[in-house]
């Protein structure tokens, strides 16, 4: 009996940790409960990152971890895995096998993501593997297609988040005629540049604006600020190597207004045409408390040193999609992430490579512990949007467009459909989907 119970009670430990494995943040269950299933196996062997801490990242994550370094899947153990994973979707046909539009919706971004990171980056020594990871993806993200019905048929996410009451996510955002107003700048190219060009132009940029005294009060402010000219004005500050200033004649929005930048999901139908979804991928919010200089914060930096930061009178909230279901959640105030704005930082280093891109880590890089490139989101808010009230809405602004300083920022409530059209056009334009194109009609 004693030898019967001590069996037991080991079947009970072992399937309770069964369980606590299968149950792990990092269990490859994104797409079927099965970890062995086609789809979950093709999200690992192209998404998932290990750096030599022996951990892993990047299958939960919002953006795929590639950067314009970065060496995986060009060559080795990892290119072959690739493009055996690739083929045996191909051959056996794999997107038969889940017809969710939402998990369709949610590979097809990934791979789209990884076909455009193939195309671009520094890749001269890898050419041959290079096109034999183009020559596949597109083939699998041809496959992925939704109809118009399944795109239809997607989930609401932001509207799903409002019902479930998810704590500071800014009500009515996307209302016609609410209190929130959906801003476009008439006299500009792109709405939002440095995110467009971060997110590969995969994704339409909302910016929206919500003024504390309601909505009349915001669209009376829109049509001020966009009549005051010129937006610069020759420097009066005599210590200063900065020929222009902005004009100090703007006026303030009252206190407790907010700003935001919604990103929602594009995908690719079946005319292999991009169309924007009901998919809200993440929403940055901004509520201003004050219009002073800012303080200074001390944060430790990803080389370990410690620097000031400008902090703003400003409460900075994000809100992003989860992969497994698309749903929206808050980010706490001290999260870290390798993506999003992270991007914009990194230099294109690869967070899990730093042997290929930095001779000074090569001689300690067995032990080298990939959180240090990890970043507080809500912080990396602060370098760009540091500037009081209105200086610090870069839609506005205009300071990091890598446009010519205009006479006047036109700054109108928009329905959101110019903002579509010029994400398709900025995304047309570009040569990897010029190439991505090219390879369906190969294949045709």
């Amino acid at each position: 009996m004693k030898n019967c119970a001590a069996i037991i009670i080991a079947a009970v430990l072992l399937n309770a940790i069964i369980l606590k494995a299968s149950d792990a943040p990092d269990s490859n269950t994104i797409y079927d409960s099965d970890t062995n299933h086609l789809w979950n196996r093709l999200n690992k062997t192209l998404f998932d990152r290990s750096g030599p801490d022996g951990k892993h990242y990047g299958l939960d994550e919002l953006d795929i971890l590639y950067w314009n370094t970065t060496t995986n899947l060009l060559g080795g153990v990892s290119h072959q895995q690739a493009t055996n994973v690739l083929d045996e979707f191909i051959n056996t046909h794999g997107e038969w096998l889940i017809q969710d539009p939402l998990k369709k919706a949610l590979l097809q971004r990934d791979l789209w993501a990884l076909f455009d990171w193939t195309a671009g980056g520094r890749k001269s020594n890898h050419q041959v593997e290079q096109k034999e990871l183009l020559k596949r993806l597109s083939v699998a993200i041809q496959r992925l297609e939704l109809t118009t019905n399944e795109i239809a048929s997607l989930p609401d996410n932001y509207a799903l988040a409002g019902k479930n009451n998810l704590a500071d996510l800014p009500q009515g955002l996307f209302q016609t005629n609410g209190d929130w107003i959906n801003v476009s700048v008439n006299n500009a190219e792109r709405l939002v540049p440095m995110h467009q060009m971060g997110f590969g132009g995969r994704s339409v940029f909302m910016v929206l604006f919500h003024d504390a005294d309601g909505r009349k009060a915001g669209t009376n402010y829109l049509n001020q600020i966009s009549s005051v000219t010129p937006l610069w004005v020759p420097s009066t500050n005599p210590h200063s190597s900065d020929r222009l200033m902005f004009n100090t004649n703007f006026a303030q929005f009252p206190t407790n207004s907010q700003w935001a930048l919604a990103r929602r999901m594009c995908v690719i139908d079946t005319d292999g045409k991009i169309q924007p979804t009901h998919i809200v991928e993440s929403i940055q919010l901004r509520t201003y408390l004050g219009f002073g200089q800012p303080d200074y914060v001390m944060i430790t930096n990803r080389n370990g040193y410690v620097v000031g930061v400008p902090v703003p009178p400003q409460r900075f909230n994000e809100f992003r999609m989860t992969r497994h279901d698309a749903k929206l959640v808050s980010l706490a105030n001290d999260e870290k992430d390798f993506s999003g704005n992270d991007h914009f930082f990194s230099m294109g280093f690869d967070a899990f490579e730093p042997g290929r891109w930095d001779t000074n880590y090569t001689t300690w890089a067995t032990n080298y512990d990939s959180l240090r490139w990890q970043g507080i989101v809500l912080q990396n808010c602060y370098q760009c949007h540091n500037g009081p009230g209105i200086y610090s809405v870069n839609s506005f602004t205009r300071l990091l467009s890598g446009e010519r300083p205009g006479e006047t920022t036109q700054m109108v409530e928009s329905d959101g459909k110019r903002e579509e059209e010029m994400a398709a056009y900025f995304k047309e334009s570009q040569a990897n989907w010029g190439l991505l194109q090219g390879l369906w009609l190969q294949q045709n």
